[in-house]
C-alpha cells in the first residue's frame, strides 16, 4: 500500500504542476452543444464519456493509470482551485481504514440493528432493497465519516450506539476505501 502510495504521487505531482493531468488522461471540454468526440477501439467508433461537460476517451477509461485520474481531469478543467484538495482526497481514499465485516440483526426504515448490538442509522443517499436476517455487511470510516455497506449499496450512517468487541463483528485490516468499496456487498 505504502509504494502504491508513493507511486500515485510520483505520477500525479509532475503533472499537477505542469497542469497537465487532463492532458495525460485524454480528458478535454465538451462543445457547445455539449458532445464529446468518438474513439476509435480495434476498428469501432465510440462516443466519449461526458462527466459534467467534460469528455473523456473511451481509451483511458480502459487504461488503469488513466482510468484513477479521472476525477481529477475533471476537477483541473472545471474547478482547477479545487485540484489540490481533489488530490489530498484521492490519496486519503487509499490509506488504510478502520473497518469491520458485520452482519445486519434487523432493519426498520432508516436504523440497522446489528447482531453486535450495535445501531447505525442512514443519514446518506442510497437505495438499500430488502435486507435479510444476518445480511452481510460491511461498516467503514471514510474519513471522519462511518459509511456502511449493504447490497450493494454503499451510504452514510451516524453511529447512535457502538459495540467495540463482539463474535459477529470481523476486523477488516490494511484495506483502503477504495479497495473496500469495491467489495462484491457494496457493489
Amino acid at each position: 500500500m505504502k509504494y502504491l502510495l508513493i507511486a500515485i504521487a510520483l505520477v500525479v505531482s509532475p503533472v499537477c504542476k505542469a497542469g497537465k493531468i487532463a492532458d495525460f488522461v485524454g480528458a478535454y471540454l465538451a462543445n457547445d452543444k455539449g458532445e464529446c468526440k468518438t474513439s476509435t477501439i480495434y476498428g469501432k467508433n465510440y462516443p466519449d464519456s461526458n462527466i459534467s461537460g467534460v469528455c473523456i476517451s473511451m481509451t483511458a477509461m480502459f487504461d488503469e493509470k488513466k482510468k484513477e485520474l479521472v476525477t481529477l481531469a475533471v476537477t483541473e478543467l472545471k474547478n482547477p482551485e479545487q485540484l489540490e484538495a481533489m488530490i489530498q482526497l484521492e490519496l486519503a481514499k487509499r490509506q488504510p481504514t478502520e473497518a469491520y465485516e458485520v452482519q445486519i440483526k434487523k432493519k426498520s426504515d432508516d436504523i440497522f440493528k446489528l447482531i453486535d448490538g450495535s445501531i447505525l442509522e442512514k443519514t446518506g443517499y442510497g437505495y438499500v432493497g430488502y435486507v435479510g436476517y444476518h445480511e452481510e455487511s460491511i461498516l467503514y470510516k471514510d474519513g471522519e465519516q462511518w459509511k456502511f455497506c449493504v447490497n450493494g449499496s454503499s451510504f452514510k450512517v451516524d453511529v447512535l450506539k457502538y459495540v467495540e468487541y463482539h463474535y459477529s463483528k470481523d476486523s477488516i485490516s490494511g484495506k483502503s476505501v477504495k479497495e473496500i468499496e469495491s467489495m462484491d456487498v457494496c457493489n
